[in-house]
Parts: C-alpha cells; structure tokens; sequence
C-alpha cells in the first residue's frame, strides 16, 4: 500500500499535468475543429488492424500500406509494449505513429504507454482528459510534454485522418461526463470509443465501455456504430455488450481481448451468449493469440497468430 504522502504528491503532480496538459488540448481542439471535413473515404489501400495478444488488457494497432499508424490503448505493462507492441509496429517498417489514442487512465489500457513514447516516435496523443492517480497515467502525461507531442482531447464528432483512405472517428465521450453513483467521474462509460473505417469496412472499440455509456451513445450515434467487426468492449464483462448496443453495432465478427485464466471470469458467458445471439463469430486472444484483420476498403480477411491448444 502506498504511503499516504506518496499518494498525495502523485495525485497533485497529475493534477498539475492535466492542468496544463488541458490547456494545450484547447488549444488544438480549436485548430483541429476549425479543419474542414472531407467526403467517403476510397478505397484502393490496405489497412491491417492488429488485436494484440497483451493478456488481461487491450492494445489495438492499425496500419496502412502507405506507411500511416496508430495504436488504441497499450496494455497493461512495461513488457506489453516492449515484447508485443513494438514488435509488431517494426515488423511493418512504421518507425512513427500518426496517433497513439488511450482510450481511459486504467491500468490495462495505460501501463505500455510510457514504453511506447519511449520507443517509438508519436506525433499526436490523444487522451479524455479523465481524473486519475494512476502512476503510468502520470508518465505518460510527463512523457507527451516533454518530448513535446501534439496532444488532443479526445471528443465525440472529430475524426483522424490516417492517410487519404483510412480515418477513425471518435464517437464517444462527450461532455458532461457520466459519473457514478458516487459522483465520481466513470472511467469506463467516458473512455474513447473509435471508429475504424476503410472504404466500406468499418471496424468499432469500444474500449471499456459499459451499458450506461453504451446506452448514451446508441442514444445519440445508432446510425454510426453499425460495423463488421468488434472489439468486444472491457474484455467480455457482463457489464457490457449489452443487447441494445449489439443490436446497433450488428457484428459479423467479436474479437475479445483477454488473458487466459483471468481472476475476473471474462468473458463472462452472458455477453458471449448475446454475441451469438447478434450473429457474431467470436475470437479471443487467450485462444487464438493475436487476432489481424486486414481490409482492401471492400473486405476484409481474418488471421489469427499464435493459436493455442
């Protein structure tokens, strides 16, 4: 347990970053909403989105043939990014993200980020600017200023340009932010949901988001989150993917990041029952490893690496 001293100064230098750190995002969000919007996008490249097989946790990496890359979350660890991540972004010759998106400040989804700026260059980091104490969460934020990364608040209706074929839309969160019972801002119902879209290949990550915040956003983008493909949102809880929001996105196929033999039971087999139910072929990564879907803007093929027995 960490000293009650130690706790405080962590949570006043965080809050210290975010000041800034807000600052600067409002700046930019200015500059970034003032762009002017573009039509369909064309198909004509290829896009590879890799799930990641980083255990109980989340790193979601895209890349296009002409060179352009992003990465939604970055696992759990140090290790995480080191062993799995970074690996996989030179494999394909992409010594710069375009973007490096954290979808909220947990654990699982922060704790590569550090390992991540350090090894590879960002050109935008993209954040909800959620309230954490959470250590990694506070290296990150260090890391983004000192090596003097453009930041955006991430915010329901901009979208990501990767390249002239590929972009992801945010659509999800929005303000005011949903809180818990406790008043207390929710992580999970306000994490970036992002949409992957490639000519008519649409690809949805929701990251943790539960059944209030799905809720909130069939409420206000039904017509957006249709998509072939999921990333079945916080590793297969029973707390998400619920029928409404299933019903929405109409996958074709689930794909469940989560370790194998998890303390947490994911995923639970209520949410793998409604994702049979919506029709969806399920992978998951303690199962068939990393999972790679890869898109021409017409369709897509699915591989899967490292099949376990």
């Amino acid at each position: 347990m960490a000293c009650p001293s130690y706790s405080r100064g962590l949570t006043e230098l965080v809050r210290g970053i975010l000041r800034l750190f807000t600052i600067q995002l409002l700046a930019l969000l200015v500059i970034a909403c003032s762009l002017p919007g573009r039509g369909a996008v064309s198909s004509g490249t290829t896009l590879t989105v890799a799930v990641l097989d980083v255990g109980q946790a989340l790193a979601v990496a895209a890349v296009t043939a002409d060179g352009h890359a992003l990465l939604y979350d970055a696992g759990n660890s140090r290790e995480d990014a080191t062993q799995v991540i970074l690996p996989f972004f030179r494999s394909h010759r992409i010594d710069r993200l375009d973007y490096l998106v954290l979808s909220h400040p947990d654990q699982d989804h922060v704790g590569g980020m550090p390992a991540v700026l350090e090894g590879i260059s960002v050109s935008t980091y993209v954040d909800p600017v959620l309230p954490s104490t959470n250590r990694a969460y506070g290296e990150t934020l260090r890391l983004v200023r000192d090596l003097r990364i453009r930041p955006l608040r991430a915010e329901r209706g901009l979208v990501l340009e990767l390249g002239a074929h590929v972009r992801a839309k945010i659509l999800w969160p929005e303000r005011p932010f949903i809180l818990n019972a406790d008043g207390e801002v929710s992580d999970n119902d306000n994490c970036v949901v992002l949409l992957l879209e490639h000519g008519a290949v649409r690809m949805l990550l929701p990251g943790d988001l539960e059944t209030r915040g799905e809720a909130a956003l069939v409420a206000r983008e039904a017509e957006q989150l249709r998509a072939a493909i999921l990333v079945v949102g916080h590793h297969g809880s029973r707390t998400s993917s619920s029928e409404l929001f299933l019903s929405a996105v109409q996958p074709e196929v689930a794909i469940i990041s989560v370790g194998k033999n998890n303390a947490y039971g994911h995923p639970h087999e209520a949410t793998v029952r409604r994702l049979r139910a919506a029709g969806a072929r399920i992978y998951r990564t303690d199962v068939h490893g990393t999972v790679v879907v890869t898109s021409d803007g017409e369709r897509y093929t699915l591989n899967t690496q490292g099949e376990r027995s």
